[in-house]
């Protein structure tokens, strides 16, 4: 069940990328991780390091929680590269034996992109909020760094917490980002603005009591005025039933690319799932970059997972289509849809369909025969590109104007059957990291 070509931890438990720069030509990746599969306990930072962003080293815990500020957990953060340095913001979490918190931003920082120095905390918890206070992502805009810390203020809501330095060493309170006014949900986690040809996105993970889910608001980020002003309601970044805690970050080459959680969900649905029995759980996302298009935030995997496709097959599947598969860990591409319904089954596990502007996809439970099921208005589907790792599924659709991931725990039964009522042009590749 462990994927190929995804970020997947040989043991234990990971949740949320951290971290995420390109250093020196490298890109780094970590992820928040627990030795066993567990859901809480002192989490450690564990590393990644690739040259593509899609062949992944694995060097090990880069934090780990053995100092006062951060003795139950080294919990997220993001990283940012300058004067030849890499600097790890995150938070640090302490509870006492009567379960109070106290929470610590802080730092870390390498010469070599491998070996990071604590220098401790630069931010206490400001008035105003409890000590759900956590999850830093700091960048540069206007000779200044900023930084947002996801926040629950004392009167229990969510918010974001904005802060500005010249020197990532000592920093200023500017207040609350988002207009108190909203429903946020009661904590805001891995808030991160996104700069992209000059349109700004808030993307932020509001904890509600309904559920938790990354959400993308279009606006301006008011740098004067230290608020976040709104153009939107928010839409799903991703609208699976298997993603959170997304972060981003720009490339060497100006790329705003992202990662998420293949995770997420209530305890007891994370731990019901089968990986567990094997001494792991989750994975994170593949890399996607994000871009603007039509004024929207759109998702694309990146170009470098184009390296790992082997033994392309090219089917124009008209009415009853039967595949064979040799791989869970492929792509299809379907292109030249047009107007019409039709309905893609991955071997039962895994189905899309779609009619009368309305996309369903079904995700066969691991536990039952049931199948979970979303729903999408889409007025015209142009083309479909699913990514199937194992026991995930990625499914981008329009050129990513709508993303869908899920855990899809796929059996033996390697074949994908398509319905149509015109030609699809459908592409079918192996992956092989």
């Amino acid at each position: 069940m462990r994927p190929k070509y995804h970020i997947s931890p040989e043991q234990g438990f990971l949740n949320d990328p951290n971290g995420l720069a390109q250093f020196r030509g490298k890109y780094h990746v970590f992820y928040q991780w627990l030795p066993d599969v567990v859901p809480q306990g002192s989490k450690q930072w564990r590393h990644c390091i690739s040259n593509d962003l899609v062949h992944w080293t694995d060097e090990g815990s880069a934090l780990q929680p053995d100092e006062w500020y951060e003795k139950n957990g080294c919990y997220s953060g993001s990283g940012i590269t300058t004067e030849d340095k890499y600097f790890l913001f995150y938070t640090g979490n302490v509870r006492d034996a009567e379960g109070g918190r106290e929470t610590y931003q802080c730092v870390a920082v390498s010469d070599d992109g491998k070996s990071f120095q604590k220098e401790g905390p630069v931010i206490y918890l400001p008035d105003g909020y409890t000590a759900h206070f956590r999850d830093p992502k700091v960048w540069k805009k206007n000779n200044s760094w900023w930084m947002v810390v996801g926040a629950q203020t004392k009167e229990l809501q969510g918010n974001v917490a904005l802060f500005e330095s010249n020197n990532l060493k000592k920093w200023d309170y500017r207040g609350n980002l988002l207009d108190p006014s909203m429903d946020w949900g009661y904590m805001c986690e891995c808030p991160d603005i996104v700069d992209i040809d000059g349109q700004q996105f808030l993307i932020v993970s509001c904890q509600k009591e309904t559920g938790c889910k990354g959400i993308v608001f279009s606006g301006k980020m008011d740098y004067i005025e230290a608020k976040f002003q709104l153009d939107d309601v928010g839409n799903l970044l991703d609208a699976g039933f298997d993603f959170y805690a997304p972060q981003s970050f720009v490339d060497e080459s100006g790329r705003c690319i992202l990662l998420g959680w293949l995770g997420a969900g209530k305890l007891d649905y994370q731990m019901s799932q089968p990986t567990v029995k094997e001494g792991w759980l989750h994975s994170l996302t593949i890399p996607r970059e994000l871009f603007v298009q039509n004024g929207k935030l759109h998702q694309q995997p990146v170009k470098e997972l184009e390296s790992i496709r082997r033994h392309e097959r090219v089917i124009e599947a008209e009415g009853h289509t039967f595949i064979n598969q040799e791989t869970w860990s492929a792509e299809l591409l379907a292109e030249q849809i047009s107007d019409q319904k039709f309905s893609f089954n991955f071997g039962n596990v895994l189905k899309i369909s779609f009619a009368n502007n309305s996309m369903v996809i079904q995700r066969k439970h691991w536990s039952s025969e049931e199948y979970d099921e979303v729903r999408a208005e889409i007025s015209v589907i142009k083309n479909i590109r699913v990514f199937l790792d194992q026991s995930t599924a990625e499914i981008f659709v329009n050129n990513g104007e709508k993303v869908f991931t899920f855990k899809s725990f796929f059996t033996d039964d390697k074949w994908v059957e398509v319905e149509s009522e015109k030609t699809i042009r459908i592409k079918i590749w192996r992956m092989e990291a």
